[in-house]
C-alpha cells in the first residue's frame, strides 16, 4: 500500500491517462444529448425512449464514477497526500453540486420518457447542460490538480477497483455499449490500454459483436453515421 513514507513502483503506478479517457465520454455525451432531446418531436415517444435509456446509461455511469470516487479514493488520498488536502476537498464539494444537477436531469428525464412532451424536453435539456456545466469545470479542475496526487498516492489496482465498482453497476447488457462510448474518441495507445485489462472472452465479444452494437445504438441515438472503431 502506498503511504507517503516511499515511492511507488513503476508497475504500481496508476496512469492518469485512464481518467481523462473516461471524462472524454461525459464530455461528448451529455451536450450531445441535450441537443438531441430538444430536437425530438413533440409525442415522439419510441424516440423519447431510445434517448432516454442511453441518457440513463451515462447519468449513471457518470454517478457510480463519482461514488466510487467519493468511497474508494479520496479517504486514501486525505491519508496519503495530506499537502493535497485542499484539492480534495473541492473535488468532494464539486461532487455535491454534480449530483444535484444529475438528480434533477434524471427525474426530468423520467417524466420525459413518460410524457414526450416539449415543455420537459426543454427543460431536460437545460438540466443537462447545466450539469455539463458541473461535470466540466470539475473535470478541468479534476485533471489539472488532482490527477498529479492520485499518480503518486493511488495505486493502478486501486484504481481497477473504482472501475470494477462501476462495471458492477452498468447493466450487463449495457456494457459494450459503455466500453465503445469510451473507445469511440480513444488513441489507438488509450484502446490498447482499455482492451488489455479485459479478459480475453470479453475481448473477444468486443470484436464481434460490441464494435456492431455501439455503431447501431450512436446511429439511433445520433440519426447520423456513427464513428469509426478500430477493433
Amino acid at each position: 500500500m502506498p503511504t507517503t513514507a516511499g515511492p511507488m513502483t513503476t508497475n504500481e503506478r496508476l496512469d492518469p491517462q485512464e481518467m481523462v479517457v473516461l471524462h472524454r465520454v461525459f464530455r461528448r455525451e451529455i451536450p450531445l444529448l441535450a441537443d438531441q432531446i430538444e430536437a425530438a418531436a413533440p409525442g415522439d415517444r419510441r424516440r423519447a425512449s431510445v434517448l432516454a435509456d442511453h441518457l440513463d446509461l451515462i447519468l449513471g455511469a457518470l454517478d457510480e464514477h463519482h461514488e466510487g470516487e467519493d468511497h474508494l479514493l479520496w479517504p486514501k488520498l486525505r491519508e496519503r497526500a495530506a499537502p493535497g488536502d485542499s484539492v480534495v476537498a473541492r473535488m468532494t464539494d464539486q461532487h455535491e453540486a454534480i449530483a444535484d444537477a444529475l438528480a434533477a436531469a434524471t427525474e426530468l428525464s423520467h417524466r420525459w420518457r413518460a410524457r414526450a412532451d416539449r415543455d420537459t424536453a426543454l427543460l431536460l435539456a437545460e438540466a443537462l447542460r447545466a450539469l455539463d456545466r458541473h461535470a466540466a469545470a470539475h473535470m478541468d479542475d479534476e485533471e489539472e490538480h488532482l490527477l498529479p496526487l492520485m499518480a503518486d498516492h493511488i495505486t493502478a489496482q486501486e484504481w481497477s477497483e473504482v472501475g470494477e465498482r462501476g462495471r458492477r453497476s452498468v447493466p450487463k447488457t449495457k456494457l459494450l455499449i459503455l466500453l465503445g462510448a469510451i473507445l469511440e474518441e480513444a488513441t489507438a495507445q488509450e484502446r490498447q490500454l482499455f482492451l488489455s485489462q479485459m479478459p480475453a472472452p470479453a475481448r473477444l465479444l468486443w470484436h464481434t459483436l460490441g464494435t456492431r452494437l455501439y455503431k447501431r445504438t450512436t446511429i439511433r441515438v445520433r440519426r447520423s453515421g456513427a464513428a469509426a472503431l478500430q477493433s
